[in-house]
């Protein structure tokens, strides 16, 4: 037959839960626990329980206030697990096609820019022969076209100095 508690022994979690709940070790819910000083709300079959609203800030009060820490200030463990972490951010990213390698996005400008300037070479030339443009307004149209592409060119060697978008 069925045992039947009480709705608030619902949230009365075992350690083994609470780490398959929030993704840890079982050891690091221990430890967190015992840190922050949470006392069992009681016991089933021998295994202590803890109240989740008393145990889920225990297990990461203290995470959220080292988010401002730089990875370099963890501690050796936490810092290998971080580095971990982003490798496999990374290779994740890689796989979705989220994060293009620098060398394919160079290439890439390249060919856009190679285009671009193409284009606007052969612009003035287009406007004379077929749309019968006059000298003055060719003169404007190549005028503009060089702007246009200076503009271009300022673009990207603003972009090649700030160290944001080259490594960001």
């Amino acid at each position: 037959m069925a045992e039947i508690n009480r709705l608030e022994e619902a949230y009365n979690w075992n350690i083994s839960r609470l780490a398959d709940a929030f993704g840890l070790h079982r050891d690091t819910v221990r430890k967190r626990l015992k840190e922050a000083g949470v006392v069992p709300a009681g016991s089933r079959n021998g295994a202590n329980l803890y109240a989740l609203k008393d145990a889920g800030p225990a297990l990461y009060s203290d995470r959220i206030g080292s988010a401002a820490l730089s990875p370099d200030e963890y501690p050796p463990q936490d810092r290998k697990a971080w580095f971990q972490s982003e490798n496999e951010r990374v290779k994740l990213e890689r796989e979705m096609r989220l994060l293009v390698p620098v060398e394919d996005a160079h290439r890439e400008m390249s060919r856009l820019a190679k285009a671009m300037a193409s284009a606007l070479d052969s612009l003035p030339d287009l406007l004379e022969r077929d749309a019968g443009l006059a000298p003055e307004g060719l003169e404007l149209v190549e005028r503009v076209t060089d702007n246009l592409r200076e503009q271009m060119y300022q673009a990207v060697m603003a972009e090649d100095d700030d160290p944001e978008v080259a490594h960001g």
